[in-house]
């Protein structure tokens, strides 16, 4: 009898999978620790194909990533405090107070980096800009795992960077970006090719005012795209002289490289005093405002559908 009638074989894959399924369902830490006990357990949770379905059930599981508030720092410690501390969702709807550890092993320093690029998949990208010394490194905060230094050529003064995940080759890009260039670095081949310029430059990506806070409209990704915000038909703008028909989102695909522009929902009717964001919750794009009063967010239920906008919360302020 060959081994797939042999009823020993059979009950040891069944085993397998009810112990994967088990596995799948453990915190990251856990698994981390359980590859420690034995060959078996090990080369179970380093399998790709493993680390898909754990990856998979982690999406459903709703997180944040918390960062000090930059605004509170004196600024000789604005590279040195900040930390990327992983937190549930679960844990402000359940806990009136809200304790976070203070980990040095999340500290931002700790990897000779100064900010967040993004997260993708769990997998955290960091940059760092020092005397013609500028660099990206990678952080998995569930192995412990953190990548070397990948140096980069100057980028100029405004460039910015965002991070995602190309679905079709299954491999991770860096987009560099400024007002007249666009860069994408493919983790692996670790070299920057010039892509078409944006159709519409993102709001900030060369601020009217020289500066701006580091972390907006820094592009999000969802569903294998970089999202940004952006203004038509202007480069340099008052922000009292926009009109909301003026508001589009620019969608970066990353295994085809090419664009595509979302209108925001149909209730944005008016432009707000505080600018808009757009942002990504539950594996949805979404777009955010402040409209009479109240704080709105909406989610595109199904990617790239216009129709899909959905009104997902209104809260008084």
């Amino acid at each position: 009898m060959n081994s797939n009638g042999d009823p020993t074989s059979m009950l040891l894959v069944l085993l397998n999978e009810i112990l994967s399924e088990i596995l799948s369902r453990l915190p990251f830490k856990t698994l981390m620790q359980m590859k420690c006990v034995c060959k078996s357990l090990k080369t179970l949770i380093s399998d790709p194909a493993f680390a898909k379905v754990r990856l998979q059930k982690s999406l459903c599981d709703a997180s944040l990533t918390l960062i000090p508030n930059w605004s509170t720092m004196p600024d000789q410690d604005l590279n040195l405090n900040c930390s990327i501390v992983p937190f549930p969702v679960t844990g402000l709807v359940e806990d009136e107070e809200i304790t976070i550890d203070d980990d040095p092993y999340y500290l931002i320093s700790d990897k000779d980096c100064c900010q967040m690029v993004g997260s993708c998949n769990g997998l955290i990208c960091y940059s760092s800009v020092a005397k013609n010394r500028n660099w990206l490194r990678f952080w998995n905060p569930a192995t412990h795992s953190l990548s070397e230094k990948l140096f980069l050529l100057s980028h100029g003064r405004h460039t910015k960077f965002t991070f995602g995940y190309d679905i079709s080759t299954k491999t991770y890009k860096v987009v560099a970006y400024s007002e007249y260039n666009v860069k994408i670095l493919t983790l692996g081949d670790n070299v920057w090719r010039n892509i078409r310029s944006f159709p519409v430059v993102p709001f900030h990506v060369v601020p009217p005012n020289g500066n701006c806070h580091p972390f907006v409209n820094n592009g999000v990704y969802v569903s294998g795209t970089i999202n940004w915000l952006a203004i038509r038909n202007t480069t340099e703008y008052q922000w009292t002289d926009i009109l909301v028909e003026q508001f589009v989102i620019v969608s970066l695909d990353l295994a085809t490289e090419t664009y595509q522009q979302l209108l925001p929902p149909e209730g944005f009717v008016e432009v707000p005093t505080v600018e808009p964001s757009v942002t990504v919750l539950m594996d949805c794009l979404c777009f955010s405002h402040s409209f009479q009063g109240y704080f709105v967010l909406w989610k595109m239920m199904e990617f790239g559908v216009q129709d899909s906008w959905t009104q997902f919360l209104k809260i008084s302020f």
